[in-house]
């Protein structure tokens, strides 16, 4: 009898020495399982986040809402404009100059640039303009209410003193698109992201 209680004893003991090494050996593999679809889920780096549409800067006593978006590509980034319904007279449009958003201006529509091909330097508003880059790009959009595009463009980026600045953008089929600029320094803004997805 004793020897049968023992017997039971051990087996109950191996018994749940078998299970906990069971049950161990099938949560790795299910907390390895999690870990590969935690790899999966995780959004593929884009690169500097920037600015996006649905994003909101504050700037001095204005909220200027990115509605939508024009993007120029020239095999890499060149500059991205969005347009700021209600930015009143702060903005029109805010155009982020650099991949990273440190260096930003405020636009407004302008139509001081004579017709024809933008010459290298240019007097506006008071200021003469020098050339800074000139380009042909392919254009993307997103959003609602911007004008009519094309799906290439020529831009031409003039600078001048006190962060002046001037954009012209001439979409084939002959629209364009002309902003007087002034840059300001990313950290005079506040960004309240809103365009994450």
């Amino acid at each position: 009898m004793i020897i049968e209680l023992g017997v039971g004893l051990g087996t109950v003991a191996l018994t749940a020495f078998v299970l906990r090494k069971v049950r161990g050996r099938m949560e790795a593999a299910a907390d390895a399982v999690d870990e590969a679809h935690a790899d999966e889920k995780k959004p593929a780096a884009r690169g500097p986040r920037g600015l996006r549409v649905g994003d909101v800067l504050l700037y001095a006593d204005t909220e200027l809402w990115l509605a939508s978006l024009v993007e120029l590509d020239e095999e890499g980034f060149v500059l991205r404009l969005f347009q700021t319904p209600g930015g009143g007279e702060r903005a029109e449009w805010v155009a982020q100059l650099d991949d990273e958003a440190r260096d930003l201006a405020l636009a407004h529509e302008t139509d001081e640039v004579p017709d024809g091909r933008v010459p290298a330097e240019l007097p506006i508003g008071g200021f003469r303009l020098s050339l800074r880059r000139r380009g042909h790009a392919r254009v993307r959009k997103e959003g609602e209410g911007l004008p009519p595009l094309t799906e290439k463009a020529e831009y031409v980026e003039l600078g001048g003193p006190g962060g002046r600045g001037l954009l012209v953008l001439d979409f084939q089929g002959g629209s364009r698109l002309a902003l007087r600029m002034e840059r300001l320094g990313r950290e005079l803004f506040e960004l309240l992201p809103g365009g994450d997805d």
